[in-house]
């Protein structure tokens, strides 16, 4: 299925559902949220991967690329469980997701709590992440240590774009050397989408920090 079926089969699904339910956005301005999504594959590293396990897959526009244009059949999915229903508030993304015939399962990722993952993946990802910001209180700062930790025990990689646009001063000094904030040929930071900070690390690197 090229983006071309693809976006025409979520647009149609988008006509059931209102134009103003979580997730309309991502179809309604489809271009930008796809290069966003193409920008995070082309940076990832698919070397040894097999197997993927998505956090927060919303709309499921990263695991159709990964498949597309990877070969990768291996992927499964996970979101918060107020988008597996059909009411207003998470029918849409059910429905887009349910177009990839992917597993896709309830999970959430909690500060200083195990995922309990049930198998191995080769690498986790996970984009435009709320469990390590707008998920906490004011002022407290995400422990990526135990996440990262807890991460490596079911993958061998791991890939995340952050909803952190700023300066990065929030971020702790021992994820610095795995944290990525790309530029342009001439050194420009890149405008939005693709802006923000990544963390782009693997498991021998971690174990050996």
């Amino acid at each position: 299925m090229n983006n071309d079926e693809y976006r025409s089969k979520l647009l149609e699904i988008s006509k059931s559902h209102g134009k103003k339910v979580p997730g309309a956005k991502y179809i309604h301005k489809w271009d930008m949220y796809m290069l966003e999504k193409q920008f995070c594959v082309d940076n990832m590293n698919f070397e040894g991967i097999n197997s993927v396990l998505e956090i927060g897959c919303g709309m499921g526009m990263l695991a159709h690329l990964i498949r597309e244009q990877k070969g990768i059949t291996d992927i499964e999915l996970t979101d918060v469980d107020e988008f597996f229903d059909h009411t207003d508030k998470g029918g849409l993304y059910k429905d887009c997701c349910d177009v990839l015939g992917l597993k896709r399962f309830v999970m959430y990722v909690n500060m200083n709590e195990p995922m309990k993952l049930d198998r191995q993946y080769d690498m986790i990802v996970a984009t435009r992440t709320v469990f390590d910001r707008e998920c906490l209180e004011p002022g407290t700062v995400f422990n990526y240590e135990y996440w990262l930790d807890d991460c490596f025990k079911y993958c061998k990689r791991v890939f995340v774009k952050t909803n952190f646009a700023g300066g990065g001063k929030s971020f702790p000094d021992y994820l610095r050397p795995y944290l990525w904030w790309p530029k342009g040929p001439n050194g420009e930071s890149l405008g939005k989408p693709r802006r923000g900070w990544y963390i782009r690390v693997d498991k021998e690197q971690w174990e050996k920090r």
